[in-house]
């Protein structure tokens, strides 16, 4: 009897039991089946395809270069860069995404979209304030922003060298000191004269990269430049070269110093008389030579001093970069007696060029030149060109007679050196300009009076 009776409540314990699963299961289906609706329904994808269907790929565009954090350097336009890569991309084709899932988060969910093969943008999804439960909550487009379309473009890293304290500049952009990655490399093709310098020249290096787009690269004054070498990952330029020239002009009895180092005989290229060419019979067999200096391929334009026979520091006349005239500093004695003749030849010089139609002030000037000198000749000549280009007033802004010299007992010379603004007046309109000049002028006397024998333009 207790064996049936036990029989019959182990039945109803599976029959409770049973029910007890079916209640179980019964609400884990329902459960089951309301989180997949929610699963369903804040499906990330579902956004993403929605938002496909409604964009066209141009309004898609549009957002992501409104949103441009590419990483470039300052020397690219990633707005530019974007734009020349859509120019490659056929948006008419179907839009595609793919899950970014490296990027994706609890709170992100990132998508790359493609126009058929090429990337386009991403497109971020961020939660919304609606959570249907299972803690699961709905999305919403957030950020449209290009795609990192630096790993499909071509790139390079430019290394440029260039003197210490030269700019130069990278698509038009200075190159600041950021950039720099090293410093004194040696130059190979430096020339004796400034190998000798005690601060021998010297490049440093600017590495910029990479770039992606169009390269233009140019040096201190604005010149383009073009690559020296290239690699498959990288340009080289060279911003500075050997390119300039130094000519110094001195008197034979003139110290002259290239960055305090002395130059010496064997420096010297060329020496004449100079401006007392063919005045031997004035000069008295003077040994007065000028000596011509030139050193070609620097890199700089180095400092340049220069003492005369007594010690005394010189300051140059430089027409030109790179271009020095020196003359002794004279006897300062000499003025008093020599300055008013030199005052009346270029008086009379200045008076005839400003003033050619006056038949008097050309004999006025040709009256104080030595016949058949270079001078003498070249005045003789001038009269038609000086008579188109005359009528000029002259205002000088500084007149000086320097450097006055004895050079033998029948010679000396000297310096003019002046700053004016011509105003021409020969034609229909009045108009002025400023010109500064110098000339050496070179004086003898014959029969008891001084005549200008020669003169040379020593300044532009």
């Amino acid at each position: 009897m207790e064996h049936k009776r036990a029989k019959k409540r182990w039945g109803r314990f599976l029959i409770l039991w049973a029910l007890f699963l079916l209640i179980i299961g019964a609400i884990g289906c329902v459960v089951l089946y309301k989180y997949l609706d929610v699963f369903e329904q804040t499906r990330p994808e579902i956004v993403i395809e929605e938002f496909l269907a409604d964009q066209p790929a141009e309004s898609i565009v549009t957002m992501a270069q409104q949103n441009m954090d590419l990483e470039l350097t300052e020397f690219e336009d990633a707005s530019v860069l974007y734009e020349e890569y859509l120019s490659t991309v056929d948006t008419s084709l179907p839009l595609t995404y793919r899950s970014e899932k490296r990027l994706n988060t609890n709170d992100l969910a990132v998508y790359a979209v493609r126009s058929g093969p090429s990337d386009l943008c991403y497109v971020d999804l961020v939660p919304t304030d609606d959570a249907p439960g299972f803690s699961r909550h709905s999305w919403t487009v957030g950020t449209v922003s290009p795609s990192v379309i630096t790993k499909r473009l071509n790139s390079a890293v430019v290394t440029i060298d260039a003197l210490e304290g030269n700019t130069v500049f990278v698509n038009g952009k200075p190159v600041g000191p950021s950039y720099l990655t090293e410093e004194h490399i040696d130059i190979p093709d430096l020339t004796p004269l400034e190998s000798s310098f005690p601060d021998t020249p010297s490049f440093v290096r600017y590495t910029v990269g990479p770039l992606y787009g169009d390269i233009s690269v140019q040096n201190a004054s604005g010149e383009e430049l073009n690559p020296v070498s290239e690699t498959a990952d990288g340009v080289h330029y060279q911003a500075d070269s050997g390119s300039y020239t130094l000519f110094i002009t001195a008197p034979n009895d003139v110290s002259v110093s290239v960055n305090g180092i002395p130059l010496t005989e064997e420096d010297v290229v060329s020496s004449s008389p100079g401006i007392l060419k063919n005045l031997e019979l004035y000069t008295g067999g003077s040994d007065y030579r000028v000596n011509e200096y030139r050193f070609e391929g620097l890199y700089t334009i180095p400092a340049v001093s220069a003492v005369d026979s007594s010690g005394n520091e010189l300051i140059p006349v430089a027409s030109a970069e790179g271009k020095f005239t020196f003359f002794p500093s004279g006897d300062p004695s000499l003025a008093a007696e020599y300055q008013p003749i030199a005052e009346q030849f270029f008086n009379a010089y200045m008076n005839y060029s400003a003033n050619a139609f006056d038949v008097t002030r050309y004999w006025n000037l040709l009256a104080r030149i030595l016949p058949g000198t270079d001078l003498y000749n070249y005045v003789l000549a001038s009269k038609e060109a000086m008579i188109w280009a005359s009528k000029t007033a002259t205002d000088y802004k500084d007149l000086r007679y320097e450097n006055f010299r004895q050079v033998g007992d029948y010679c000396f010379t000297c310096t003019v050196i002046y700053s004016a603004e011509l105003t021409a007046t020969s034609w229909y309109e009045q108009y002025s300009y400023m010109l500064e000049n110098a000339y050496e002028l070179a004086f003898v006397t014959t029969s008891g009076n001084w005549f200008a024998a020669a003169m040379s333009v020593i300044a532009d």
